[in-house]
């Protein structure tokens, strides 16, 4: 459960970082690129490198645990599911880059399919916290009453 929560809150981050390069880039250009300015760095390669990593980390865990039997609760398959959803949609914009086909584009739909499958971990995250609240203060009244 560590590594599925934990996780997610390092690809959450790292999706926002992105997000908060290409989706504006997206917007005004209508294409994302590589750049030299400094902030594509900190705002898109260096949280890229660490969050798709993780991610696949997080996923294969997912996968573990999804056989285990270990998803028992809806913050834990929102985690996981947006985790699996994320690799599997980055994994097509790798196959489709490698394709004869490729024309380009594919690099405006992988700068973006890291976020997509975030925005499933970040509503599971926020189950989780809500969640893990209600607990505390349902522990909190049973040692007052």
């Amino acid at each position: 459960m560590r590594i599925l929560v934990g996780g997610s809150w390092i690809t959450v981050i790292c999706a926002l970082l992105t997000a908060s390069w290409s989706v504006p880039q997206y917007i005004i250009t209508d294409t994302v690129t590589l750049n030299s300015h400094p902030l594509f760095v900190v705002l898109f390669l260096f949280p890229a490198q660490i969050g798709v990593p993780v991610c696949l980390l997080v996923a294969l865990n997912s996968l573990l645990m999804g056989l285990r039997r270990q998803l028992t609760t809806m913050p834990r398959r929102f985690l996981a599911g947006g985790q699996l959803v994320t690799v599997v949609l980055l994994g097509i914009c790798a196959a489709l880059l490698i394709s004869p086909t490729a024309f380009g584009r594919e690099f405006i739909v992988m700068a973006l399919a890291f976020q997509v499958g975030q925005v499933l971990v970040t509503f599971g995250l926020v189950l989780h916290l809500l969640r893990r609240r209600r607990h505390r203060r349902a522990a909190e009244s049973a040692r007052v009453g």
